[in-house]
Order: structure tokens, then sequence, then C-alpha cells
């Protein structure tokens, strides 16, 4: 009988000690609240006016400068924004260029700067090339590969030479012109006592 008595106030000891635990985890859930999960949205964090962005290569030469009216970063997907932006491409061996648009957005800590509205890319003349104009909507430059590129309308112009089509890709790194789909072409007749001609421009079949 007491040992009996004593399996029946060790099960009632042990269920006591069970439903004991069970209720204060219980409680303690109930007690603290739990934050929902955070919901990013196209929201700046942070801005800047007059701002200058300098990027350079492995040993420290500036390869590309950008400035800006106005920055402001986006924590959601880390772009930055830039009001009336000016680009310059810097590369020592490659011919200078200068990039303008109504605005900008900068992707991949800089490496790729989507121009916006008005979108103009100019490489500059020197000694063996004319100047070339290449203009769209909007045009994606590549820092570090020294590309700039659109799929949609845009033309380019050089000298007395113009194209038109819709895709355009500039390497400038050999200054080659491709155009995906060209829509007019006007090459301008070579003058034998002209030396500086510009690197031809093709369309890309």
């Amino acid at each position: 009988m007491k040992e009996r008595f004593a399996i029946i106030v060790s099960l009632v000891i042990l269920t006591s000690l069970v439903m004991g635990t069970w209720w204060a985890a219980d409680y303690s859930q109930r007690a603290v609240e739990i934050d929902p999960p955070v919901r990013l949205t196209h929201e700046r964090d942070h801005w800047a006016t007059k701002i200058v962005l300098v990027r350079t290569d492995e040993k420290g030469l500036v390869i590309h400068r950008l400035e800006g009216d106005l920055m402001e970063h986006f924590p959601d997907d880390q772009s930055y924004d830039v009001i009336r932006p000016r680009a310059f491409g810097l590369k020592a061996d490659n011919p200078l260029t200068i990039a303008t648009s109504r605005t900008a957005t900068v992707f991949d800590e800089g490496d790729r700067i989507v121009m916006k509205g008005d979108a103009v890319l100019l490489r500059l003349a020197d000694a063996e090339r004319q100047p070339l104009n290449f203009r769209s909507d909007e045009v994606t430059m590549l820092i570090k590969k020294d590309l700039a590129y659109t799929d949609l309308p845009a033309i380019a112009t050089s000298g007395r030479s113009r194209m038109s089509g819709t895709g355009m890709r500039y390497n400038n790194a050999t200054q080659q012109l491709d155009v995906f789909k060209s829509t007019d072409v006007e090459i301008a007749p070579k003058d034998t006592t002209d030396t500086n001609e510009p690197a031809a421009t093709r369309p890309k079949r």
C-alpha cells in the first residue's frame, strides 16, 4: 500500500512539473512582444548635396569621377540616385569621356551607372580621333570595362558621320561602336587630307 501511495504521489508531482513548465513557457511567449520582420521599402536613409565620388583601380589611379547636385541612398537595393550627374572616364590608356543626364542610378558599389533622361556620352577629341557623341534616353555605363550601352533608340555622331538605330554598344578601350538594329546611316566621304578619321562605326549583324 505504501509503495502504491508513493507511486501516485510521484506521478502527481511529475504531472505538476510538466504542467508548470508548459504554463511558464506559454506565458513567456505571450509576455514578450515579437517584432514583425522588417519590410524594406524604396525609401532613402541618407543623402548629400554637391557630391563628388572617385573610383580608383588596383594601383590607386583614378579611373572615374562622378559629380552631382544631390545624391540619395536607398538601403533596399543598396543603390544611389544622383540628380544632374556628370561622369568622367579617366582611364590613362583610353580616350577621355564625359557623360551627362538628368538623373542617374548607381549600382554595384559604383561599377554600374544608369544615366537617365537626355543621356549623352561624349568621347573627347585627341590627336588621333575626332569626338564621338553617343546619345539616348538611357545609357548604362560599366566603369571597370569602360563600356556604355543602351537597348533604346540612340544616335551617334562623329564629325560629319551620323548613325541612328535601336540598341548601341560603345567600347571606349577599342573605340568601337556596335549598332544592333540600324535605321539610318550617313557616313561622310573620307577626306584624304584629314588624318584624324574616327574609328569605324558599323551595324552589328
